[in-house]
């Protein structure tokens, strides 16, 4: 099918152009030339565009198919440009599932009939994830999760919309993964040399022991409610929980 085909070619440039965004954010860190800076802007400019150009043609593609297979994605992002180094740092937790029924994964506008944004529990376990990766990463000079500061410094520096959505059609021969099998996908980047991802495997392994972690902290008396603790992790947006942090922060700043 032309459209496969097609689809093909722009997951190729895309691939091509996140190596050139590697490529130019090095140069520029090391080089600090205008040109290699004026490259690497619209480098990122060409991704985003690609991207809108695929969604564009996948809601196309989707009027051609009568009970077509779906990819529903659901994503955070963040991104920001700085004078210092490592100049450029970008960070994505991303969550894809396949299905042939969307309807378990994302809501429907009733006026457009278009699948606009997820079920909420999908974007929760988002939030779950990035906490795992702060108690697997972050920790303060004290070895307590720094989950305040990592919230707090991402939630400046979104990238709109937010969070990212997706629910396309697409063709089986696209699918790469079991229906409805949640896949997870984790991109932290500062330069060429400094990219981290983590895949499906990793980002459950991260779950497990966050979850461990909360019945560890439960049986020494840590944590009242575990289940409890969970679902607030699940269910507080970066948003509200910037907002009780610096609640927190006022409160023993006032202690002392």
């Amino acid at each position: 099918m032309r459209e496969v085909r097609y689809f093909r070619t722009l997951k190729d440039r895309l691939s091509k152009l996140f190596s050139d965004w590697g490529r130019y954010a090095s140069l520029w860190r090391w080089r600090r030339r205008p040109e290699d800076l004026e490259r690497l802007r619209a480098t990122i400019d060409r991704i985003w565009a690609v991207k809108r150009e695929e969604r564009t043609a996948r809601a196309l593609f989707r009027r051609k198919v009568v009970k077509p297979y779906w990819r529903v994605g659901v994503a955070y992002m963040f991104r920001k440009e700085t004078k210092e180094p490592p100049y450029l740092f970008y960070a994505e937790f991303r969550k894809t599932v396949y299905t042939r029924t969307p309807e378990k994964y994302a809501e429907m506008d009733p006026k457009t009939l278009e699948w606009t944004k997820p079920k909420p529990w999908l974007e929760e376990e988002l939030r779950e994830i990035m906490f795992a990766s702060s108690y697997k990463a972050r920790r303060t000079t004290t070895g307590e999760i720094a989950h305040g500061e990592w919230l707090e410094a991402l939630s400046k520096i979104k990238v709109f919309p937010f969070p990212d959505f997706e629910c396309s059609a697409v063709d089986p021969r696209e699918i790469d993964a079991p229906l409805d099998t949640q896949q997870y996908y984790v991109r932290i980047q500062k330069s060429e040399k400094e990219v981290y991802e983590y895949w499906t495997r990793d980002v459950e392994g991260w779950l497990r022991d966050y979850r461990g972690w909360v019945r560890e902290m439960a049986a020494k008396g840590l944590i009242k409610h575990p289940e409890g603790y969970m679902r607030a992790v699940r269910q507080t947006t970066i948003d509200e929980f910037v907002e009780w942090w610096e609640k927190l922060k006022e409160a023993r700043r006032a202690k002392k």
